[in-house]
């Protein structure tokens, strides 16, 4: 009775060690989670202000905390596509999208780099995709639309925009291509009215535009 007392405690002991252990492990995960989210959010404070040095060290710091956050990997991409290293930019896009296939922003981002090196119908595949699961994502369906615009598919660019100023009736980008793509096709009343708005909202380099096409 006694040796089985002396096992009995010796389990209980043991099964104590392990919770304390496991408390203790899962306690500094947690903290380097918290931590990781903190400087990935000053990383993405300092992207939106433009000081893309100080974002690059806060979303390193990040990254050797949580190595598999696929938006991270989408920042770095962002980063690396303003400093124009196109191939640095399209490894993260592509990392982003293996440990996340949802993360929309990351096939925005890449359609973006497409677009820039001219693969206009891979650009609109990436943005379409990002559209899909996300059906509000005004900035996928303009440059969707942009691409539209390249390749002279004046319908399908004009759709685009008009779902963009739905989202956005203040963006007099989306009006001013959307004129353009208007005016493209033979509608100078319409290319004109979107034109006019785009000025109206701010756009005032349209008004040589309306100047000459508009009389």
């Amino acid at each position: 009775m006694k040796q089985q007392t002396k096992l009995f405690t010796r389990s209980k002991c043991g099964a104590l060690l392990f919770t304390a252990c496991f408390l203790f492990f899962t306690s500094i995960i947690r903290s380097q989670t918290v931590d990781s989210t903190v400087h990935l959010k000053n990383g993405i404070a300092k992207f939106n202000e433009g000081n893309y040095d100080v974002a690059l060290l806060e979303f390193n710091k990040s990254l050797e905390m949580t190595p598999r956050n696929a938006e991270l990997y989408y920042y770095f991409g962002e980063l690396y596509l303003l400093q124009n290293e196109p191939k640095r930019a399209m490894e993260n896009y592509n990392k982003s999208i293996e440990l996340d296939s949802l993360f929309s922003k990351s096939y925005k981002g890449r359609g973006k780099l497409k677009a820039k090196l001219e693969d206009y119908m891979g650009a609109i595949d990436d943005f379409s995709i990002a559209i899909k699961q996300n059906k509000n994502f005004a900035d996928a369906y303009f440059n969707r639309a942009s691409s539209y615009l390249y390749l002279k598919d004046y319908k399908a660019c004009i759709a685009d925009y008009t779902k963009v100023i739905e989202l956005n009736k203040k963006d007099f980008q989306a009006f001013e291509q959307r004129g353009t793509a208007k005016f493209q096709m033979g509608d100078a009343k319409g290319a004109c009215k979107d034109w006019s708005k785009a000025g109206e909202l701010g756009d005032f380099k349209i008004y040589d535009i309306i100047k000459k096409n508009c009389k």
